[in-house]
């Protein structure tokens, strides 16, 4: 078993074909295949059950898709470790997070920071974006981390975006819009939508549907992206969220998939906001985030 083995293997996982898989990884599909093939070899049991829509997770391949992504990530959490060079920075830093950044982020940072600053106290404070601007404007927090999609640019604070994380339709296994040569907000809207009512996403959601001129049927909303994740992984309806936060298999071991939109779909900036001059700290802290963003793989896109 070997890493590029598992990484095709979440490439099939998450597309569902093997030629969609081939084209995410920049192989060919025959090479796809024997990937496939030789692994299913050396575990001894089939991964996927073949059908007409494409390729489905078997009980052992959905037990393997969770041990591969821990696998990549701790090579990938090695890797970056070794590279970094730890900063001899000492003192004490108040960041502020939202929600979103805290379920699916802020375990990543406080990684990062034991790594790369490790002489830095990081004190952190979850609050709603109006009150984390509120909080860094009076200067009670050094910084904000938080989705910046909707942050009109004041003269008290500056908001500096980090990375733009792609939004893309989420379905369940077997739906019919995943084995679709395109998908558009059109299509979507014929489907029952599932809405995440977490960090101001319902205000990006209503741009992007209203430059479109259609609102789809919502048969559910939450502020809980698990909620969200297990009603479209049992096909109670589809939705469109950021790559940040997906995971393709729900709490209750059902699979999901991603698919590009052909229309524009504005994705989710995540960025900080500060007010005042630049510390050193702040600085290294900003620059701590740039250089592990730019490594993880949490931003890889969908074939």
């Amino acid at each position: 078993m070997k890493l590029q083995q598992l990484r095709h293997f979440l490439a099939i996982v998450e597309t569902g074909t093997l030629s969609l898989a081939a084209q995410r990884c920049y192989i060919s599909q025959p090479s796809m295949s024997a990937s496939l093939k030789k692994l299913e070899s050396d575990i001894g049991k089939a991964l996927f059950v073949r059908h007409a829509q494409g390729l489905t997770p078997t009980p052992t391949g959905r037990e393997l898709q969770h041990h591969a992504a821990r696998i990549l990530q701790a090579v990938e959490t090695a890797r970056i470790s070794l590279d970094a060079e730890p900063a001899e920075l000492t003192g004490e830093l108040h960041i502020g997070v939202t929600e979103t950044i805290s379920a699916y982020l802020l375990p990543r940072v406080l990684r990062w920071r034991r790594t790369m600053l490790p002489g830095l106290c990081l004190q952190v404070t979850e609050d709603s974006i109006e009150g984390l601007q509120n909080r860094a404007a009076e200067g009670r927090i050094d910084l904000g981390l938080m989705v910046t999609d909707n942050l009109s640019p004041t003269s008290a604070l500056h908001c500096d975006v980090l990375f733009t994380s792609p939004r893309h339709l989420w379905l369940c296994a077997g739906h019919p819009l995943r084995q679709a040569a395109r998908v558009r907000l059109s299509d979507v809207a014929a489907h029952p939508f599932v809405l995440l009512e977490m960090d101001e996403h319902v205000r990006t959601w209503e741009r992007y549907w209203r430059a479109a001129d259609m609102t789809p049927e919502i048969v559910f909303r939450s502020h809980s992206v698990e909620a969200v994740r297990s009603m479209v992984g049992q096909n109670d309806g589809v939705t469109i969220l950021s790559d940040m936060v997906f995971r393709p298999w729900t709490l209750d071991g059902d699979h999901l998939s991603r698919r590009r939109l052909d229309d524009n779909v504005p994705g989710m900036d995540i960025g900080v906001i500060h007010a005042g001059a630049p510390s050193a700290l702040r600085q290294a802290f900003v620059t701590m985030l740039r250089h592990n963003l730019k490594r993880e793989a949490m931003l890889d896109q969908p074939g």
